[in-house]
């Protein structure tokens, strides 16, 4: 080998291993037991179930002769979360969000249990099959949609009279007058009446009607077009109040104030509409907001419709401050493939003694998931060969570095708590957990995907 090849792989492997360094020496492990840099998930403390639990489901999947990695939903767990949102909100204001729940036996199951039949759908192709399984069900659409989008829509329909009842069961969005007019074109060419909401910036800024004083232009279009579209309420969500920039020890003041300038938003688009549009006004109109996030804040201001959907589940990715009695009870479980006394990383064949001295690895099958490790404790991605999340979402395999005290081999299992409850949408079926128990019990996934 020639002096500068030498000194280059020389060079190279020393960059390597100063990485590997860098890996394991800025490694932590937080209340979930994942292991890595600069994790954000929120300390679920007690609320995560034991090291048994997780035990005695690896024993049921491998007695089913499930070998592949799974998603499972704790219903009890479940039950308890919407027990706790619906207690706090309300039955007659929850309204469920079916993006972070994409499985219409669990969308049923939540809808029974909380006595609600208001959704908020974000994505169009999924409303078909949603008011197909429910009939009686009214529907709010999240976001304003483009018009060809809403027209595909309606022309999937097999009927006049489909296209009526969908009509009078979903309330679609506009952020100003252009999409006002669209829909009133649309209305007017199938001549139907449709149901539509104003979506108003309450302070994300990523659309709606930004300020109050540019409503009335909107609301004007409603008057002069009662025939094609009527006039819904108000949509504004509140979904980066839980980011508000504080101090130590101020967070949670930063959000109320946060929070108190999105009920100012509100009341002021709700005085417009009283003192220059009266003839718009109804009492149940809807006035939308809320996330699984926030839920708790909606009492005693004009929202009278709050939407939450991910906090069923309890996913990692959200804050403490004000869900704190809810559960997570949304797991994913992934076979152990192989098992290692030692970690061994491609090109730096020394990193186990020099910066693993004592751990493990083992190689997962799967891998990618947008989760973190909850059992076995103390996980984490093996350095320099691990995709980062939401890379490898087709199923290969996950080399990851266990504690040395750790016994963990082939026919075990690693479960991971999803850091949203969109991770659903990775899977087909959904393995049910009732008394601790995968009890052999399935739902359906959506059964599309976009």
């Amino acid at each position: 080998m020639k002096r500068r090849d030498f000194l280059a792989a020389t060079a190279a492997a020393g960059t390597l291993r100063a990485l590997a360094g860098a890996f394991f020496a800025g490694a932590t492990t937080t209340a979930c037991g994942v292991s890595g840099t600069g994790d954000d998930t929120q300390p679920l403390g007690d609320k995560l179930p034991t090291g048994d639990y997780f035990k005695q489901l690896g024993a049921d999947l491998g007695a089913a002769g499930i070998g592949t990695p799974r998603i499972m939903i704790d219903v009890d767990r479940l039950d308890a979360n919407a027990d706790v949102i619906v207690s706090d909100i309300g039955k007659d204001r929850y309204r469920i969000v079916e993006k972070s729940l994409p499985s219409l036996d669990l969308l049923d199951h939540i809808r029974t249990r909380t006595g609600t039949d208001k959704f908020l759908l974000l994505h169009l192709p999924f409303l078909p099959a949603l008011l197909s399984k429910f009939p009686t069900v009214q529907v709010l659409v999240g976001k304003n949609q483009p018009i060809a989008a809403v027209k595909t829509f309606f022309d999937g329909l097999a009927s006049n009279a489909d296209r009526a009842d969908a009509a009078a069961r979903v309330t679609f969005l506009v952020d100003g007058s252009t999409r006002l007019n669209e829909l009133v074109a649309l209305a007017t060419a199938m001549q139907l009446q449709l149901q539509v909401g104003v979506e108003i910036d309450a302070g994300l800024h990523r659309g709606g009607v930004r300020r109050p004083s540019d409503l009335p232009p909107v609301l004007g279009g409603f008057v002069a077009n009662t025939s094609a579209v009527r006039f819904m309420g108000l949509l504004g969500y509140d979904g980066h109040i839980i980011g508000s920039p504080a101090g130590p020890g101020l967070e949670e003041h930063a959000v109320r104030a946060a929070y108190r300038a999105v009920e100012d938003t509100f009341s002021a688009c709700t005085s417009i509409i009283q003192s220059q549009f009266a003839s718009l006004w109804r009492s149940d109109l809807i006035f939308d907001s809320g996330g699984s996030n926030t839920f708790p804040l909606h009492h005693g201001g004009v929202v009278n419709d709050v939407a939450t959907g991910g906090g069923m589940l309890r996913p990692a990715s959200y804050s403490n401050m004000f869900i704190g009695a809810l559960q997570p009870a949304l797991f994913i479980a992934a076979p152990v493939i192989a098992s290692f006394d030692k970690v061994e990383i491609p090109f730096v064949n020394d990193v186990g003694q020099t910066f693993e001295d004592g751990n493990k690895s083992v190689a997962m099958y799967g891998g990618g998931w947008a989760a973190v490790f909850v059992h076995p404790r103390g996980l984490s991605l093996a350095p320099l060969v691990s995709d980062a999340e939401n890379m490898n979402l087709v199923p290969n395999q996950t080399l990851l570095v266990s504690p040395g005290d750790t016994t963990i081999s082939p026919g075990d299992w690693i479960f991971h708590q999803p850091r949203v409850a969109d991770a659903i949408f990775q899977f087909e079926e959904i393995l049910l957990v009732r008394n601790g128990r995968f009890t052999g019990d399935t739902w359906k996934a959506y059964p599309r995907r976009y």
